[in-house]
């Protein structure tokens, strides 16, 4: 009994910390509107703070965890290239291929924001 009731109390901060956040899900699609396979960004417009998720089989991307926006719109999804070496250098970099609009992300909510390259 008493294992379970300090289970909940040591867990509750790790729910009450996934309902402060917001998840994002979307679909990738070439320039035509083909859905494809590659690598999105989700960027935070007010800490630069960035993530990544690769698509799946149906171009289907997710995150979670994003910290909700308070006063409307915070994040902008990226389709980035694979990560290239510019000669002379060891740092790998990506190109921007497309993005979407910056979009908001409500507590405990899941924003559905495709994303498009503009570029083939």
């Amino acid at each position: 009994m008493y294992r379970l009731a300090l289970t909940l109390v040591l867990a509750t901060p790790a729910f009450a910390a996934l309902a402060d956040t917001c998840s994002v899900a979307g679909t990738a699609y070439d320039s035509t509107g083909k859905p494809i396979r590659a690598v999105v960004r989700l960027i935070d417009l007010q800490t630069q703070q960035a993530a990544f998720s690769a698509t799946n089989e149906h171009a289907a991307f997710a995150f979670s965890g994003a910290l909700p926006g308070a006063n409307g719109e915070r994040y902008r999804l990226d389709v980035v290239s694979a990560p290239t070496v510019v000669t002379g250098s060891r740092i790998a970099t990506r190109s921007i291929l497309g993005m979407s609009d910056s979009f908001a992300c409500g507590t405990g909510q899941l924003a559905h924001q495709d994303v498009r390259t503009q570029v083939d």
